[in-house]
């Protein structure tokens, strides 16, 4: 075991999941048009990104985007081919296991409403895999924040030199970084291995 790490930071959405709201707004584009960064922009950033800070409720972001779109759907419809998009990735999981059988402890890190993390948790029983899960909406703090990072510091009593931190949003690992944390930008899961076994005994 590499002494100077001891924990990873998983992204959820991107590492152990594949993309949420991407592919959503893929969807959308082949059945009803219109441009996917639109969908994107609206969707995730503006209405998503409300209901993960608590301003309004996941079904409100839904709704919403159905009514700014006009789309000839329900927000129930759009919520299931959300979900049903969504996919477990099997070697995320084995990389956890792997993980924890070499001492290293695996957070499970994830910016989600409370319903729909409670969804997705009860469909792929992701409390059963990891034993170590935040998701920030719980906490009442953006994903993003030294605040946050700072609790998860505390949380698993290691220095921020200690820790890998994985995502696929650049934005989430700026005040990682500046804190000396060890960070990944993921741009696909083989990249996002190989760069992790750089920093690892596995």
């Amino acid at each position: 075991m590499n002494k100077k790490v001891k924990l990873v930071i998983l992204d959820c959405y991107g590492i152990v999941m594949n993309e949420g709201y991407p592919n959503t707004s893929r969807a959308l584009v082949e059945k009803f048009g219109g441009k996917f960064e639109e969908y994107q922009e609206i969707m995730y950033r503006k209405f998503f990104n409300l209901a993960a800070l608590r301003k309004i409720s996941q079904k409100e972001a839904w709704q919403r985007t159905v009514d700014y779109f006009k789309l000839p759907i329900t927000w129930q419809e759009l919520r299931d081919l959300h979900y049903g998009l969504i996919k477990l990735n099997p070697r995320a999981v084995k990389l956890n296991k792997e993980l924890i059988q070499k001492g290293y402890k695996a957070l499970l890190l994830t910016k989600n409403t409370r319903s729909q993390f409670v969804d997705v948790n009860r469909k792929y029983k992701l409390g059963e895999i990891f034993k170590h899960m935040i998701n920030t909406w719980e906490l009442d703090l953006p994903k993003a924040s030294r605040k946050t990072l700072r609790l998860i510091i505390k949380r698993f009593k290691v220095k921020a030199n200690e820790i890998v931190y994985a995502d696929d949003q650049m934005a989430n690992l700026v005040d990682a970084q500046e804190m000396g944390m060890k960070i990944i930008f993921v741009k696909n899961y083989q990249q996002f291995e190989k760069d992790l076994r750089k920093y690892l005994y596995i």
